[in-house]
């Protein structure tokens, strides 16, 4: 009886086990869901959505790497089939939108991973998270300095060498990596004279942020024009422009 018993219990073990095994090479499926993060960090807790077109879930790549470093699933996430079977085993999902070097207006970068596991003949629920990976620059001014300066523009030139223009009229924000920047202008003043000025800011922005530079001509008796950044009130020094150069 105990030989018996044994036995038995031998081939119930081996049989659990070919099942489990079973189990794991017919993998596991994963059903994705995105939470996209829109608030912005600024002074008045904006939305992404105040300055740019939002992207659907759909427009986002989908990259599924498992522990290895080997890629289960590389493109968007409107495509991935939750009737995809994966091995079972540790997988990182990462979802992406717009890219870091692409700056400029309407162009917001959104960055996200979560970490899941699949077990096999089972179907799991996956929520990645995503947060704008980029800062956003907007300019404004006070009624001083468009009463005084009849005409103005600017660039925004950023640490990657991106230029962005600013016309008088314009009311976008723009899309920059976190990183540096320097800002150019050239205004005309009541007289019909011209000047430009020049300012880097070399602190690391912070992503998910939103930065005003509001211009003031308040102190213009001086021949500098007041930049507010960051908490930070600096006064600029403007350069006057020959009409014949």
């Amino acid at each position: 009886m105990y030989t018996i018993s044994k036995i038995a219990l031998t081939l119930a073990v081996s049989a659990a086990a070919i099942s489990c095994n079973r189990q794991e090479e017919a993998g596991g499926y994963v059903s994705f869901d995105l939470a996209a993060d829109m608030l912005v960090a600024d002074v008045t807790r904006s939305q992404v959505s105040d300055y740019t077109t939002l992207p659907s879930a759909g427009d986002f790549t989908l990259t599924l790497t498992n522990a290895s470093g080997e890629k289960a699933y590389d493109g968007l996430f409107s495509a991935y089939s939750s009737e995809t079977s994966l091995l079972a085993g540790s997988y990182t999902a990462e979802v992406s939108y717009g890219s870091l070097t692409d700056e400029g207006f309407g162009k917001p970068c959104f960055e996200g991973s979560q970490e899941f596991t699949v077990t096999g003949g089972e179907t799991t629920s996956v929520t990645i998270p995503a947060t704008l990976a980029n800062a956003i620059i907007r300019l404004d001014y006070t009624d001083v300095f468009k009463s005084y300066f009849t005409d103005y523009s600017f660039t925004v030139t950023t640490g990657a060498g991106n230029t962005i223009p600013f016309a008088k009229d314009e009311t976008r924000a723009a899309f920059i990596d976190a990183y540096t920047f320097t800002i150019e202008g050239t205004l005309t003043n009541q007289g019909g004279g011209t000047q430009t000025f020049s300012k880097s800011y070399t602190t690391g922005l912070s992503p998910t942020t939103c930065y005003t530079l509001l211009f003031d001509a308040s102190n213009i008796g001086t021949g500098v024009i007041t930049i507010a950044f960051d908490d930070t009130v600096e006064d600029v020094e403007l350069i006057e422009i020959e009409l014949n150069q």
